[in-house]
């Protein structure tokens, strides 16, 4: 059965804050995102246009503050969908409180009206410093760098606003509240903004961006023989570790609770009870989940049929296998690769490239 085509969706329109000591690597990693978004939207039917458009939002005074070296793209005159501000890379806290009253006087009141319009606002490690000025972060749970979070929350309660303080979540590398988006460190840019970005009209973009940009473990377990790397070192593992390791390494192979059983060293009636204490689910269950988790890649990167991608993962009857992988995923496999796929069309890509029968990603 054909599977009914997406809509890609009109074009988002991103501002980057932008100027003297502005840090370059969160500022890269937004553009980045963005373009991984555009680069997908071009493989899908009627994507010749891009869907994520963005500019440099650039203080009147520091014009000669060049961007980092990668593609922009002016909205012009329309609204913006996104605000993101990267931060500074200064030494102290009464720094980074000056560069945000300077900021405020020329990016206050847009920042405000912004978020008042319902727009969205990415504050990358210190730049959270800015909305706390704008008496912005009040009242808002916020991720904050430890080295600037005291003088952030301290601009927040001097910002004037009547509300609570800022509530500093200190074991949160990043924050969503409301359309505020907060990090505590550089290197949370990209899964921030990518949430941030699935959270618009362009959100299936951004989850298929996020499953080949972002640590994924169980794709990483998942991962063709071919793609892997042994070390010949295996970690020391108990019973449950031999248990899950066993099934990781046979997950194509029609399961078996007394072949995992014995594999662990262990009873196939302790093996469950402490399985499910442990991992919460029963082996079969984690099996089924390394299993989908393999068809979602080879459902992404590959032109194989649903038929052949069932049995690639251990699933003699198609089936079985539907059914299995939209209790898990909550699609269809047929819907998951029209929403999240990773690669052109095959017509497109023979056309590139001329390489008949070659699958995989472009």
């Amino acid at each position: 059965m054909p599977t009914a085509k997406t809509a890609l969706p009109s074009c988002l329109n991103v501002g980057i804050l932008w100027g003297h000591g502005s840090i370059a690597s969160t500022a890269a990693a937004t553009v980045d995102a963005l373009r991984a978004m555009n680069m997908l939207a071009a493989m899908r039917p009627g994507g010749a246009q891009p869907v994520v458009r963005w500019l440099w939002l650039q203080m009147p005074h520091e014009r000669d503050a060049t961007p980092p070296p990668v593609p922009g793209a002016d909205p012009g005159s329309e609204p913006l969908d996104v605000v993101v501000i990267p931060g500074w890379l200064v030494p102290t806290g009464p720094q980074l409180r000056e560069i945000s009253r300077r900021y405020s006087e020329h990016f206050g009141a847009m920042l405000q009206g912004h978020l008042q319009r319902g727009g969205r606002v990415a504050a990358l490690f210190n730049g959270s410093s800015l909305l706390a000025h704008c008496g912005l972060l009040a009242g808002r749970k916020a991720a904050l760098p430890w080295v600037f979070a005291p003088s952030i929350v301290l601009q927040s309660s001097e910002s004037g606003a009547r509300t609570a303080d800022v509530a500093w979540q200190r074991e949160r590398t990043w924050q969503r509240d409301g359309a505020l988006w907060t990090t505590a460190s550089l290197q949370d840019t990209l899964a921030a903004m990518l949430d941030l970005l699935a959270q618009t009209p362009a959100a299936e973009l951004a989850q298929a961006a996020s499953h080949a940009l972002l640590f994924d473990p169980q794709r990483q377990l998942t991962a063709t023989t071919a793609m892997e790397t042994p070390t010949g070192h295996p970690l020391a593992a108990g019973a449950l570790e031999q248990a899950r390791r066993w099934l990781q390494d046979h997950r194509n192979e029609p399961y078996s609770l007394q072949a995992t059983a014995r594999a662990a060293a262990t009873s196939p009636r302790t093996l469950l009870r402490w399985f499910a204490q442990v991992h919460g689910e029963t082996p079969q269950d984690y099996l089924h989940r390394l299993r989908i988790a393999q068809a979602q890649a080879l459902l992404q990167t590959t032109y194989l049929t649903v038929d052949d991608v069932a049995q690639q993962c251990g699933y003699n009857d198609t089936g079985s296998f539907r059914k299995v992988f939209t209790r898990v995923a909550g699609v269809t496999p047929g819907a998951y690769r029209q929403r999240f796929k990773l690669r052109t069309s095959r017509k497109q890509w023979l056309g590139r490239q001329g390489l008949p029968g070659t699958d995989g990603p472009v």
